[in-house]
């Protein structure tokens, strides 16, 4: 990688158009883009590649000169991150699209065989997690989605104030949704 006066210079002959300054950088930079994709996304090769490649073409597409190596690594670092989380988020719309277009059409897939298993799956962690709560909390949950019962009704049953109840029950249930989205990716 260049030093600060080499960066600049750089970073301008590329946001005018040039290819051998572009070049230079693809060459200088590829490994490290290829490392961060790779530590931020976690995926296998084929994805960070590509994450890559997207990255080199926003690099000639937008990169502004810049006027440091610190500046340069900040604004290739943000880049690979935003790459990753793109490509992530269209593979999960892609996904759903598919999913949709599937039921829609009433078709068996091989994801939709697999759909009893990953109830069966969600269930088991959610009975886990579940059993991992204050007796208080679990209970509160249990009494108002298994039997339906409010959550009134059950704070007076336990002798604790309504709305001490429905917070301890709205917070409980906000820590049960931010395991299920990291656990399942959802």
């Amino acid at each position: 990688m260049a030093d600060t006066a080499g960066t600049a210079a750089l970073t301008a002959r590329i946001a005018r158009g040039d290819e051998v300054a572009f070049g230079a950088f693809y060459d200088a930079w590829f490994d490290a883009a290829y490392g961060l994709a790779r530590a931020v996304s976690r995926r296998d090769e084929s994805f960070c590649l590509d994450v890559v490649q997207e990255v080199m073409a926003r690099v000639v597409r937008r990169m502004p000169a810049l006027g440091s190596e610190s500046a340069v690594q900040a604004w290739m670092t943000t880049a690979v991150a935003r790459a990753v989380v793109d490509r992530v988020r269209g593979e999960q719309r892609r996904k759903h699209r598919e999913q949709r277009a599937a039921a829609a059409r009433g078709d068996a897939t091989a994801g939709d065989l697999s759909l009893p298993l990953l109830a069966d799956e969600r269930a088991a962690w959610l009975g886990a997690r579940l059993a991992e709560l204050p007796a208080i909390e679990r209970e509160l949950v249990r009494a108002r989605f298994a039997d339906g019962e409010s959550v009134t009704a059950v704070a007076h049953a336990m002798g604790i104030g309504a709305d001490a109840a429905h917070g301890r029950l709205r917070r409980a249930l906000e820590r049960l949704r931010r395991a299920a989205r990291a656990w399942f990716d959802t």
